[in-house]
């Protein structure tokens, strides 16, 4: 189903009708490419309170909804000129168009057809290719497929790949508990608002201790974005906030979003006292030791090739970013943003 026989439209969120974000929802229960939190129309409602306006490309078959994809402006002046991003901006793991199969477009028409001049994306995943979207500057990404007999099994599993790591971090954990009493783990906080208020603290430390000054959590208007998510209920964009404590005192926690057995690891922290107890890696354990109880089949690293993700992982894929326009103008405003990233750097 080639974009010829397509009718795009462009929508405010705000402005979609209860059919049309049913239709969303369908198409994204019904996907099995690209089933994702970030493309859920709970993210883009999220997105659209607390960092702005979104606005949904709908691509009609007659009277079918048969694509989805979600946008933003950039923030800034060229953003107020035309240029666009994917939703979220910084805090997308995920970009791309959630269609039925056999809906093929390329970027030139569907920019032209929805009147957008010129649009910047990243993490556009390698599967996005079926519906004819590319990109360039391939970036790895990394996914922990875990055992379907659940996390004990792939915990073992893991040690016979790799011995040294799981030994490593279960000594860590022992000296943890042997230094400062027994832990407590929850994969789902009691404490919610707390405890989230106290990830963004230890995260933003982070930032600042490594110099990190673009961080996303520096930004209220993510942290925001964040207290609006954890207040979902919706399967296709469920918050996980999993936290690990000793004394009272939060050791380590993750915030991320599950979409059916996918959970993505969005934004993990830990407080610098325990870094020699490498607390990240100890509340990953039990993250996917008790994945299973939660209905997680895929721990999804998002871009990044690290060895913390890298040990872990058993799968990998290809993220891919663009620049791409429709019109004069919106060659010029892709010229000017090339001009503010040579000057930047």
């Amino acid at each position: 189903m080639n974009i010829d026989r397509l009718r795009i439209q462009r929508k405010s969120f705000n402005r979609l009708t209860a059919a049309e974000r049913d239709g969303w929802a369908r198409l994204l229960d019904e996907s099995t490419s690209s089933r994702w939190a970030f493309l859920s129309p709970t993210f883009a409602e999220a997105v659209a309170a607390t960092v702005g306006p979104v606005d949904v490309l709908l691509c009609w078959s007659g009277d079918e909804l048969v694509g989805v994809m979600p946008l933003q402006h950039s923030a800034g002046w060229l953003g107020r000129l035309g240029l666009r991003e994917p939703v979220g901006r910084q805090m997308t793991d995920y970009f791309g168009l959630l269609a039925r199969s056999g809906v093929r477009l390329d970027w030139p028409s569907l920019l032209k057809a929805a009147d957008i001049p010129c649009l910047y994306f990243t993490h556009l995943d390698e599967s996005q290719a079926t519906h004819g979207l590319v990109g360039d500057s391939p970036k790895k990404g990394l996914r922990n497929h875990i055992h379907p007999d659940g996390g004990e099994v792939y915990w073992e599993l893991l040690r016979n790949r790799e011995r040294k790591v799981v030994s490593e971090i279960e000594r860590r954990e022992r000296k943890l508990v042997a230094e400062h009493g027994p832990f407590t783990f929850e994969m789902q906080s009691t404490s919610p608002v707390q405890d989230l208020q106290s990830l963004v603290d230890l995260k933003n430390a982070q930032y600042l201790r490594t110099g990190h000054d673009g961080g996303a959590l520096l930004d209220q208007a993510n942290v925001r974005l964040l207290n609006r998510l954890l207040a979902s209920r919706d399967p296709h964009c469920l918050p996980r906030l999993s936290v690990l404590c000793c004394e009272g005192q939060l050791v380590a926690a993750h915030f991320g979003l599950q979409c059916g057995s996918v959970l993505h690891y969005w934004f993990p922290a830990y407080n610098n006292q325990f870094s020699a107890y490498s607390p990240g890696r100890v509340l990953y354990r039990h993250i996917l030791l008790n994945a299973q109880l939660f209905g997680i089949g895929c721990i999804d690293h998002g871009e990044g090739d690290t060895v913390a993700k890298r040990d872990f992982a058993n799968d990998e894929h290809q993220y891919f970013k663009g620049l791409v326009h429709a019109s004069p103008w919106g060659q010029a405003l892709g010229f000017v943003q090339r001009l503010r990233w040579r000057f930047a750097a």
